[in-house]
């Protein structure tokens, strides 16, 4: 069970410290870059530029030092780097180093996803899988439920330097806890290329790492499949306080409200996930979650300054509903399709790639927006981002195949 496994109970603890902490920074950068500094579209496209950049060039060796190395240490160990380069924002006097700053912290964040997904499998048995993926993602989205929430509020009623100075606390007791994991590095599997008495080297693990991504057909393609539909999403999610300053000027709480309710909506359909224990198609899920979340843009493009703002509350719902059956679905299918002792590589591998998106999708987001305004563009982002989670269900049995999502011998005696 779970709740009996200590080691699982500290990681979820700690993760979802450091992920709480960042969404109080998610505020106050927004804030600073769209109402301080008021930067114009393509700064902001620059945003998930700076985040996702270092992803390209370090995501891969993450992941094969995931594998190779102690988790523990090497998530404190980005904790720590990340705490510091927080504070260094705080003394950033323009939006271009404030950016640069960021890009460096990204460097460390790198390293800290590959880990706690390997560490995670390390320390839960198959049978629990899904719900420790429900756990993650539920802690991940009750800390961008109340995070905004209350981080916009500090950042409204005080400064958002606040939330900053918070974000960086949350990493060092973070790390504090981490010191409390021992003994647990030793029950990781070791690949058949590691079982000799001379360790492989970093070419060969890696090159082993792209072995398995490439041929696994339900991981490939899966993996395909959410990187087009990222690539979509991208084009406008950057954009989100530009087109609230244009729909609902002088609210700059907003963003903070919208990203709170995305965050209830994917809690609530974690929690749903969760106690099903079982996911029976990849297509409806996936699919499922992305036609949502580009309804949502959709929605947000269609609304009229002057209208009632639970409508926009209702949009970014939806968004929540999407978001919480995509970042479960696809976190469980990694988990589940791949072997243990390549988790971190493909990881890595995905990342990578998923890094590429956030570099090309927000400049040409930002190139849309400059060109057709932030309404059209969201309202044909949105339809695009639908059509392809309509193309995904329509098609899921040809991209997915004819087999059930949770078809392990483990899995099969828990759905019974």
């Amino acid at each position: 069970m779970l709740q009996k496994n200590k080691a699982f109970r500290t990681l979820l603890t700690a993760y979802g410290l450091s992920t709480l902490g960042d969404w109080f920074d998610f505020i106050a950068v927004a804030i600073f870059l769209g109402y301080v500094w008021e930067a114009d579209p393509m700064t902001m496209a620059l945003l998930p530029i700076a985040y996702a950049a270092p992803g390209i060039v370090l995501g891969q060796f993450a992941g094969v030092l995931a594998d190779r190395v102690h988790k523990v240490r090497m998530i404190m160990t980005a904790n720590m780097v990340q705490a510091s380069l927080t504070l260094l924002l705080l003394a950033m006097p323009d939006p271009l180093s404030f950016l640069l700053v960021i890009a460096l912290r990204s460097c460390a964040s790198v390293f800290n996803d590959p880990a706690h997904q390997t560490l995670t499998r390390q320390i839960v048995s198959p049978e629990h899988l899904l719900r420790a993926a429900s756990l993650n993602g539920g802690i991940y989205q009750t800390a961008k439920l109340i995070g905004p929430l209350i981080g916009g509020t500090i950042a409204a009623i005080l400064t958002p330097a606040i939330c900053l100075m918070i974000n960086a606390a949350s990493y060092v007791v973070s790390t504090l806890l981490m010191l409390t994991i021992r003994n647990v590095e030793r029950r990781l599997p070791k690949s058949a290329s590691d079982s000799g008495e001379k360790a492989v080297s970093l070419r060969v693990a890696w090159q082993e790492g792209w072995a398995v991504f490439l041929q696994n057909r339900v991981l490939l393609v899966s993996a395909l499949f959410s990187l087009l539909a990222m690539m979509a999403i991208q084009l406008a999610d950057a954009q989100l306080p530009v087109i609230f300053r244009e729909k609902v000027p002088n609210r700059p709480e907003i963003v903070g409200y919208s990203v709170s309710v995305i965050g209830l909506g994917a809690l609530l359909t974690i929690t749903w996930l969760h106690r099903r224990g079982q996911i029976r198609s990849y297509g409806w899920v996936l699919g499922g979650g992305v036609l949502l979340i580009g309804i949502c843009f959709s929605w947000i493009g269609l609304f009229q300054p002057g209208s009632a703002i639970y409508w926009l509350l209702l949009a970014s719902l939806l968004a929540g509903i999407g978001t919480g059956l995509t970042s479960v679905g696809l976190n469980y299918l990694i988990q589940k399709e791949t072997p243990i002792h390549a988790l971190g590589r493909v990881r890595g591998i995905i990342d990578s790639l998923s890094s590429v998106t956030f570099i090309v999708a927000p400049l040409m987001g930002g190139g849309l927006m400059t060109w057709l305004g932030p309404a059209k563009s969201f309202l044909w982002i949105g339809l695009l981002v639908a059509a392809v989670g309509g193309i995904a269900i329509v098609l899921q049995r040809w991209i997915w195949g004819n087999r059930a999502a949770n078809s392990s011998p483990a899995s099969s005696r828990q759905a019974g």
